[in-house]
C-alpha cells in the first residue's frame, strides 16, 4: 500500500500538518515533499514529525490508512505501542498488513460540522425521528456549512451521501452547503459531530463511540426517549440491549437535547447515574419539538380525498408506526366497538417501519372481512399526511409511552381534536389544548371518547376552539435553538 497520498491530507490549511496542529506542535523544519517519499521513507518521516503519541493522532492515522473509522480498542492499542516502541514500529506493522487497493478510496478530513443521517438517508418514512431529522437538517444546510454523512452496511465506513440519499434527507430540493463526493470516506477530526437520530446497530454504535472520543471537538445528540429502558417490554427483540450500548455512547457526548420535558426527565435520570461510574455526564438541555404542519391547497386535499375513496366518509385518523407501543390493537378494538354500535367512519392508519405487528395485521384482516372500513398507508408524501389531517373529524394517538408525540401537536395545529394518553408528554401537549385524554390501557375508555367525538358536534367545536391556544413554535425556531446548542457556549 502506498502511503504517499496520506501525508498531504495531514497538511493543515494553508500550511503544515493538520496532525501537528492537533498535537499543538509546530513544524521545526521545512515541509517534506511527501509525494517523493517511498512507503518506508514516509513511515520514517511521520515517525519523526508527529512527535508525542496521542489517541487522537492514532485515530487519525488508522482512519487514513484503513479508510474507515478504527475501533476504540485499536486506537488505544496503537497508542500504547507508539508510546512504548515509537511510531515507526506500529506504523510499519499497519503498513505491511494492508493490501494496496486497486482504486484508492477517496477520503475527506472534516473539521467542521458533520451530521450522521444514516437511517434518514435510507428511509421513505415521514413520521417520528425521520421527520425531526429532515426538518432540522434541511434548515441547517440552508444557513450553515455542514457535511451530511451516512455509515455503510458494515458500520465502519462513514461516507458522503449519494444524490438519492440526499434527496431523501432534504426537503423542498434544498442542498447541503458543503458537499462531499458520494462514496468518499468522511473522517471527522476536530469536528463538531451531530446525531439527529438514534443508532442501535452494534457496529455503527461502536464506530460512533470512536468518532466522539477521538475525532470530535464537540458532539451533540437529539434525545428522543429512553423507552427501551423504561418500558423494555414494548421494544423489539434485542432493542433494550442495543439501546443500552447507544446510551453508553451518548455518555461521551458533550450535550443531549431531549425533545420534551418528559424526555428530559428520562435522560436526566440516566445521566445522574454516570458519576457513579466515574463519568462526567453530558449537559441535558431540553429543546422541545415545534407545533407546525405543512400547508396544502384545498384542491390537493380534495384530490387525496378522491384518490383514497373518502369523499363520503367520516375520517378517523391515526399517524404512527405499527409497533406494539403505539397501541393500535387498542385502537382497533375501540373502533370495532363503535362500528358495532352503528357508527359509520373510515379508520385511516398512516405509518410503517413496524416490528411485532403480526397480531395487528391479522386483526385488520378480520375487520375488513366483516366489512369494516380500514385503510393503511405507508411511505406516503407529506402532502397526503397534511391532507388527511385536514379532512379528519378527529385523530387518535394513545401510545403507551412517548418521548414527545408529534401526531398530537400536528393534529391540534391542524384544528383537529385528538384522543391521546393521560400521562407524560402526550397529556402535557394536549390537555387543555383540544385533546381528550384517556387511559390507553383501556379500550373501553378509548371507545367512549371516540363515540363522543363521532356524535357530539358541540364538543368537537369546543375542542377545535381550544386547539387555537396551543403554543406554535415553528421548525425554524427549533432548528435555530438546536444550532445554538451545536455551536456550544461562547469561548
Amino acid at each position: 500500500m502506498n502511503l504517499a497520498p496520506l501525508a498531504p491530507r495531514l497538511r493543515a490549511r494553508p500550511g503544515h500538518d493538520l496532525a501537528l496542529r492537533a498535537a499543538g506542535r509546530r513544524a521545526s523544519s521545512a515541509p517534506v515533499d511527501w509525494d517523493r517519499l517511498s512507503g518506508g521513507e514516509l513511515v520514517d518521516a511521520l515517525s519523526r514529525d508527529l512527535g508525542e503519541a496521542s489517541d487522537r493522532l492514532s485515530y487519525l492515522l488508522l482512519a487514513l490508512l484503513e479508510r474507515r473509522i478504527p475501533s476504540t480498542a485499536r486506537v488505544v492499542e496503537f497508542t500504547r505501542r507508539w508510546r512504548v516502541e515509537g511510531l515507526s514500529a506500529p506504523l510499519t506493522v499497519e503498513y505491511r498488513r494492508l493490501r494496496t487497493p486497486r482504486r484508492p478510496t477517496p477520503f475527506v478530513i472534516v473539521d467542521g460540522v458533520v451530521m450522521d443521517v444514516t437511517d434518514t438517508s435510507r428511509s421513505k418514512f415521514t413520521t417520528g425521528i425521520q421527520r425531526v431529522a429532515r426538518e432540522t437538517v434541511t434548515r441547517w444546510t440552508r444557513e450553515h456549512r455542514v457535511v451530511l454523512a451516512a455509515w455503510d452496511v458494515t458500520g465502519r465506513h462513514l461516507a458522503g451521501l449519494t444524490s438519492d440519499e440526499t434527496g431523501r434527507v432534504l426537503l423542498d430540493g434544498a442542498g447541503p452547503v458543503t458537499a462531499v463526493p458520494a462514496g468518499s470516506v468522511v473522517i471527522p477530526f476536530d469536528a463538531t459531530f451531530v446525531l439527529p437520530e438514534i443508532t442501535v446497530n452494534a457496529d455503527r454504535t461502536a464506530s460512533l463511540r470512536s468518532v466522539v472520543a477521538f475525532g470530535a471537538a464537540r458532539s451533540v445528540a437529539i434525545g428522543y426517549d429512553c423507552i427501551p429502558v423504561t418500558t423494555a417490554e414494548t421494544s423489539g427483540p434485542g432493542m433494550p440491549g442495543a439501546f443500552s450500548e447507544y446510551l453508553a455512547t451518548l455518555a461521551s457526548f458533550d450535550a443531549i437535547a431531549p425533545i420534551s420535558s418528559a424526555a428530559h426527565t428520562e435522560y436526566s435520570g440516566w445521566a445522574s447515574m454516570l458519576p457513579g461510574a466515574g463519568l462526567t455526564p453530558p449537559a441535558i438541555t431540553t429543546v422541545a419539538l415545534p407545533a407546525q404542519v405543512g400547508r396544502v391547497a384545498d384542491d390537493t386535499v380534495e384530490g387525496v380525498r378522491s384518490e383514497l375513496g373518502l369523499v363520503d366518509s367520516t375520517v378517523v385518523l391515526s399517524v404512527g408506526s405499527h409497533e406494539p407501543r403505539k397501541n393500535h390493537l387498542g385502537l382497533l378494538t375501540a373502533a370495532e366497538l363503535n362500528w358495532r354500535r352503528g357508527h359509520e367512519f373510515t379508520l385511516v392508519l398512516v405509518g410503517g417501519n413496524a416490528w411485532g405487528d403480526g397480531e395487528f395485521q391479522a386483526m385488520v384482516r378480520r375487520l375488513r372481512r366483516k366489512g369494516r372500513s380500514v385503510q393503511m398507508l405507508s411511505g406516503v408524501d407529506d402532502s397526503v399526511v397534511w391532507s388527511l389531517y385536514r379532512m379528519a373529524r378527529f385523530s387518535v394517538f394513545c401510545s403507551v409511552n412517548e418521548g414527545f408525540g408529534l401526531p398530537v401537536v400536528e393534529s391540534l395545529v391542524s384544528g383537529v381534536p385528538v384522543i391521546t394518553s393521560d400521562f407524560g408528554s402526550m397529556r402535557e401537549l394536549g390537555e387543555g389544548h383540544g385533546a381528550v385524554v384517556v387511559d390507553p390501557h383501556s379500550p373501553l375508555d378509548m371507545a367512549a371518547a371516540m363515540e363522543r367525538l363521532l356524535t357530539d358536534d358541540g364538543l368537537r367545536a369546543e375542542l377545535v376552539e381550544a386547539s387555537a391556544t396551543l403554543p406554535r413554535p415553528t421548525w425554524d425556531d427549533y432548528a435555530a435553538e438546536m444550532w445554538t446548542l451545536v455551536e456550544g457556549p461562547a469561548a
